[in-house]
């Protein structure tokens, strides 16, 4: 067979970083990880192309025999368009990733001629045989969760390597924090699910080989597995010698690792560079009443200092919207962000996303809205909106008190300083390649960089990009890489958070949350930057 998978072009957004690609060169931020995945699960003999959007248009008219369309929420308008025109073509469908859960399975079967609920490692590979025979299912549901040594190295080969920012690898799935506000216990269980050391290794060689120089582990709590963590983190510091230091690492943990002294000095000398973390809120009684315990142990900015100390950059997400929030909840959020130095931050507000234990408890406090969740997960137009009727202010307060964050943190002191202050935090060298050289690309880079902040009617732009700029080279010239690269994502960054602060307060913030309103994308599964 003829067999094409698609990954469907997501909106605007927040995490794309589109508004710096001018800058950055690259056509998006990662590559979609189920597209190679299936791939590889695919049996042998079927002719194979893969598509992401993101980064090429479809060919709506191609001759093929089976369309595999993958996708999130926020995709969702485009996944049933596309389905739906091939389908009229006579060309057989299937959908399957996080957009079809229990909720959302009827109406997604009614799209397509297969559609897959949960995990895909066994169920793809047996409906690939059974439509061979001509005895293929329209539901293909996986409830046990599968063993993560069953998921085989994607075959990231046939997607476009050099388009994106980033490579990525999925190491384990699962996580065993119970924060109540998030789905991926539920979704993907309390235990991390590990592949193989040898999996791991042989992808991380595959992306050199195809010329990576980064790679973002996309696992939602990377050292969820502590023990498998280690033995992963010895090998990586074991290859980064074998390669002199080719490659930097990005992840995803929690902040308590902090505490952890001896995975600290395994993920500087394994070259991680840079977390994402999810910090949600200074206040300690916020914390504790959505169930984010490992977030108060110890002083929040003390743990955040220690994280940077090892040359680990922190980027934070943080939430607004907490019952025990008030309106001065909003300066708290930024002197906390001042004072820890977190020059990246994701914020958003509280959404009780379905199969969550917030959702379970704001449905029987008859607190939830009849909308599906906006905030960071959905699209550009949703960041204003949430499904829960907030108790300590009123919707307006909420919305305009977010609006006047986002716009403080993103302006340009006061990111400079956060990021300046990160930096001067780093208190161990950075490993380089010996040969490592400017190559033509990277210089490009840097002369658009330059032309941006520096040829600019904006004094203030240009006042903080000297400032940034010399502040570094005094104080941390190794980390400069690290302080232009900021740069790059700070031009997003800006302009996106700066757009939506400028937003009219949308209806819903006035509305009695009986109200039923059009409903908003939303992107299942955590939410990770690169």
């Amino acid at each position: 067979m003829k067999i094409l998978l698609i990954n469907p072009k997501f909106p605007p957004s927040l995490w794309d970083f589109s508004l710096s690609r001018d800058i950055e060169g690259t056509l998006y931020t990662h590559p979609p990880l189920a597209l190679p995945t299936l791939a590889a699960l695919t049996p042998v003999g079927h002719e194979l192309r893969l598509i992401d959007e993101n980064v090429e248009s479809i060919d709506l008219s191609v001759g093929v025999d089976l369309v595999g369309i993958t996708g999130y929420f926020i995709q969702k308008a485009r996944v049933l368009e596309i389905a739906d025109a091939f389908r009229a073509r006579g060309v057989r469908v299937a959908i399957g990733g996080p957009i079809v859960e229990s909720s959302t399975i009827d109406e997604i079967a009614r799209h397509v001629d297969h559609v897959f609920q949960g995990e895909a490692e066994y169920t793809w590979p047996r409906f690939i045989t059974q439509l061979e025979r001509g005895e293929a299912e329209h539901r293909y549901v996986q409830r046990e969760l599968i063993d993560m040594r069953d998921s085989p190295p994607p075959r990231y080969e046939l997607l476009r390597p050099g388009a994106y920012s980033t490579a990525t690898i999925e190491t384990s799935r699962g996580c065993p924090m119970a924060c109540e506000f998030c789905e991926i216990p539920a979704r993907l269980g309390r235990k991390a699910r590990s592949k193989s050391l040898e999996q791991v290794m042989r992808e991380v060689r595959a992306h050199l080989a195809l010329g990576a120089d980064s790679i973002f582990f996309i696992d939602d709590h990377f050292v969820g597995n502590r023990a498998h963590v280690k033995r992963l983190l010895e090998a990586l510091v074991e290859f980064q010698r074998e390669i002199d230091h080719a490659l930097y690492f990005t992840c995803q943990f929690t902040i308590n690792l902090a505490r952890d002294r001896e995975m600290l000095e395994l993920l500087h000398a394994a070259n991680f560079r840079r977390v994402f973390v999810g910090i949600e809120s200074p206040r300690r009684e916020s914390l504790l009443s959505v169930k984010k315990r490992q977030n108060v142990v110890g002083d929040l900015v003390e743990n955040v200092r220690v994280l940077q100390s090892y040359n680990i950059t922190v980027w934070a997400g943080m939430i607004v919207g907490f019952d025990t929030d008030d309106p001065a909840v909003f300066d708290e959020h930024r002197a906390f962000l001042a004072q820890a130095g977190i020059p990246v931050v994701m914020v958003g507000l509280l959404q009780a996303i379905p199969g969550t234990p917030l959702h379970e408890r704001m449905a029987r406090a008859g607190r939830l809205r009849e909308t599906e969740i906006g905030g960071v997960r959905g699209q550009y137009e949703a960041l204003l909106l949430t499904n829960i009727t907030p108790v300590a202010f009123d919707d307006r307060a909420l919305v305009t008190g977010y609006q006047r964050l986002v716009r403080e943190i993103y302006d340009y002191e006061p990111y400079a300083e956060r990021l300046l202050s990160s930096l001067r935090a780093g208190a161990r060298p950075i490993a380089r390649p010996a040969k490592s050289t400017l190559t033509r690309s990277k210089l490009a880079v840097v002369a658009r960089l330059a032309r941006y902040y520096l040829l600019t009617t904006d004094v203030r732009r240009r006042r903080m990009f000297l400032r940034v700029l010399s502040g570094t080279l005094r104080a941390r010239p190794q980390d400069l890489e690290t302080a232009l690269m900021h740069m790059v994502v700070y031009k997003h960054l800006r302009a996106f958070y700066w757009q939506l602060s400028e937003l009219p307060v949308p209806e819903l913030a006035t509305a009695p949350s009986s109200v039923v309103l059009k409903p908003v994308a939303a992107q299942a599964g955590c939410a990770t930057p690169t």
